[in-house]
């Protein structure tokens, strides 16, 4: 795996480490992939370096090489103008140590066919009854991309994805899926990948569905599998569509991963993503960050019309929070609540800058299927 996703990502996104092993000699202690990609939150791109491939030579573990390299690797998302820093992990002190808090979801979900119906009565509300499902080439993701920013738009925490996700995606085993589109009368409203059923088990590859009669139409050709397979499995959020809109029992959710999320540059992160466009706020976050001294001290946010600027307020009466880097990482992607970091005692502040808190960070729950 490890060399296929160096393949993939290219050589040129992998930073190394080495160290001395006796005078005059080095070796290589450890390395990781780095790449740009943008990350929605309340429905705008927030610049954002992904973190992969994470790697300590066995023999140096427990002596400070990984988080020499991850330092190195934040300051370079930072000095390269990323406002965010995202991974998933496979242990959680090294990065609860960096400042990372948990960012979202990833969830496993599986369900026998026919629970899933036939999608006869989704989209009726809205008469999105009609329309078809046509075969695609897996290999070509440019009219995928372009389906999928729909779901960037109304969701927080998914990712754009470049040429080397998109092929983890539509070709996770190295062969490519089974690509359908959703079709309606104005065109491709989704797509679906189906990986070929084996033992039984037919696994969703990738899926988009943004629209009612996009879900129908997956629905529908999932449910023709009922012969051929016991299990349909695939991955999305907490609020999955098709979990949600299963006309049985037997659909459950198998494994429920956590990402991480670190705010790199505060008053970038502040700015960049938007907020509800119902709320007026003014108020200051006293935040702390161990690593990067510019994130530290008191940021005066105000928010109108779904965006927020930092203001210079030369006699500070707003409502104020104070809160590490890793809690307000949490806060910014919606992952936990003010109300829940502030009884953890992860947040300090009175009730009311807790409400306001929750009323611009109370968006969808954030999520994010791939897997890097």
């Amino acid at each position: 795996m490890f060399d296929r996703y160096a393949a993939l990502f290219g050589v040129e996104t992998i930073r190394r480490l080495h160290v001395q092993k006796r005078p005059g000699v080095t070796t290589l202690a450890a390395c990781a992939a780095l790449w740009r990609m943008d990350q929605w939150y309340g429905g705008q791109p927030v610049p954002t370096q992904a973190i992969a491939m994470v790697a300590v030579e066995p023999t140096l573990r427990g002596q400070g090489v990984g988080s020499a390299l991850m330092r190195a690797a934040l300051d370079e998302g930072r000095s390269s103008g990323a406002a965010l820093a995202v991974l998933c992990p496979s242990t959680l002190p090294l990065y609860h140590r960096l400042g990372f808090g948990r960012g979202g979801v990833s969830c496993d979900w599986s369900a026998p066919p026919a629970a899933l119906g036939d999608g006869s009565d989704i989209g009726a509300a809205d008469g999105a009854t009609d329309g078809w499902i046509s075969p695609a080439d897996p290999l070509d993701a440019t009219p995928l991309a372009r389906i999928r920013r729909s779901l960037l738009a109304v969701n927080n925490g998914l990712g754009e994805r470049n040429e080397a996700l998109w092929t983890l995606a539509l070709c996770p085993d190295g062969e490519p899926a089974e690509l359908f589109l959703l079709n309606g009368p104005d065109g491709p409203e989704g797509y679906i990948a189906l990986l070929p059923p084996k033992d039984r088990r037919l696994v969703v590859a990738d899926f988009c569905a943004p629209t009612g009669r996009a879900i129908r139409l997956a629905t529908r050709l999932l449910t023709s599998y009922r012969a051929q397979t016991d299990r349909v499995v695939w991955r999305g959020g907490p609020d999955d569509p098709l979990a949600l809109m299963a006309r049985d029992i037997g659909v459950q959710m198998d494994a429920r991963d956590e990402w991480l999320l670190r705010v790199l540059d505060v008053r970038q992160a502040l700015t960049s993503r938007a907020y509800p466009d119902g709320v007026t706020a003014s108020l200051t976050l006293v935040i702390d960050d161990p690593l990067f001294p510019e994130n530290c001290g008191n940021f005066h946010l105000q928010v109108a019309g779904g965006g927020g600027v930092i203001a210079i307020c030369e006699k500070d009466e707003t409502p104020s929070a104070t809160l590490g880097i890793a809690a307000f990482s949490s806060l910014f992607t919606g992952h936990a609540s003010a109300r829940t970091l502030s009884q953890t005692g992860l947040l300090y502040g009175k009730e009311k800058i807790i409400n306001i808190l929750d009323a611009l960070y109370c968006g969808a729950r954030p999520w994010m299927v791939d897997r890097f």
